[in-house]
């Protein structure tokens, strides 16, 4: 493991106060590492903490990261796979920057994303989070998702992350150190939904703004999360057990709707097996619904979604989950 300063060597006699840490969780990415990581390292700035978590790869990850020298980059292998928001927490640990960025192994940055946050959140000290729009980059085409303007308030922001209306991935978010560390990071429990979780419960204490720019570059690759369905209900189940608000009658038939559309999605899928394993998991699921009222109540819920997403704003699109 090679350990981030306080500050930064640029040259001799010389040091940076870094300004903005980019953290980097990834798993057996060794093909596409090259190419985030390139989305940030050639960035001229140099008060920039690049740190990738190896969280315990066996495709030649750790070697491919011990080759490079760019002293703004700082890595770490974890032994035994412990999963991505632990992966996160540890890279975050490590970092000494007011500003963390999170940017997942397949993904990258955009020309000028870094200059931008940085200006945004000196201009904006109030604001203690960002969510941005992205590029969706899938078998050779690309979907834009916009995030409207103004943010909706909190009270809003949270139903609409809950009925999964707002288009996310951990790569757009941007948080101040002291917010993040305030709630403890994420939750290293919890295997999917981890951003969505992470803004619902950072949003109860802090200020979340949506940012303008969508200057991210999504890419779904073969063996993302985002393409594959398997596990989904379980990591349903463990999101909805950590937020209450499911247990009322507001949000009734968007479970439904969001129990249903999993099961649906591994049938559409073409794999068997994985639907099938889907609904064996559904079956043994404690937080969510179950009985023939399901169906009905996943046509209620798929019409709220749908009338929530029309309210949301003219620029925003689809959920990406």
């Amino acid at each position: 493991m090679t350990a981030l300063p306080n500050s930064l060597p640029v040259a001799q006699g010389e040091v940076v106060t870094p300004r903005i840490a980019v953290v980097i969780p990834a798993r057996n990415r060794r093909g596409s590492l090259p190419r985030t990581l390139e989305s940030v390292l050639s960035d001229p700035r140099r008060d920039i903490e690049l740190v990738v978590v190896d969280d315990a790869s066996d495709d030649g990850t750790e070697a491919y990261l011990a080759s490079l020298a760019d002293p703004r980059l700082a890595w770490r292998r974890l032994l035994v796979r412990s999963g991505a928001n632990r992966a996160r927490n540890e890279g975050a640990a490590l970092t000494s920057a007011p500003l963390i960025a999170f940017l997942d192994s397949d993904d990258a940055f955009c020309p000028g994303r870094i200059e931008r946050l940085i200006a945004f959140f000196d201009a904006n000290p109030d604001i203690a989070c960002t969510i941005d729009g992205f590029s969706d980059v899938a078998d050779r085409r690309r979907r834009l998702h916009l995030l409207p303007d103004p943010t909706p308030d909190a009270d809003r922001l949270r139903q609409l992350l809950l009925c999964h209306c707002v288009p996310l991935t951990n790569s757009t978010v941007t948080v101040r150190r002291s917010a993040f560390v305030s709630i403890g990071g994420y939750d290293v429990g919890l295997y999917r939904h981890q951003d969505r979780e992470f803004l619902v419960r950072l949003g109860k204490q802090h200020r979340i703004a949506f940012g303008k720019a969508a200057d991210v570059l999504k890419y779904r690759e073969a063996n993302s999360m985002s393409r594959t369905h398997a596990g989904y209900i379980v990591g349903l189940d463990d999101f909805v057990a950590r937020c209450p608000d499911y247990r009322t009658n507001d949000y009734a038939a968007i479970l439904c709707y969001l129990t249903l559309r999993g099961v649906l999605k591994a049938v559409a899928q073409g794999s068997l097996g994985v639907a099938l394993a889907e609904i064996k998991a559904w079956r043994r699921a404690n937080n969510l619904p179950g009985g023939f009222g399901v169906v009905s109540g996943y046509f209620a819920g798929r019409r709220q979604r749908r009338e929530l997403e029309q309210s949301f704003a003219q620029a925003a699109t689809t959920s990406a989950e």
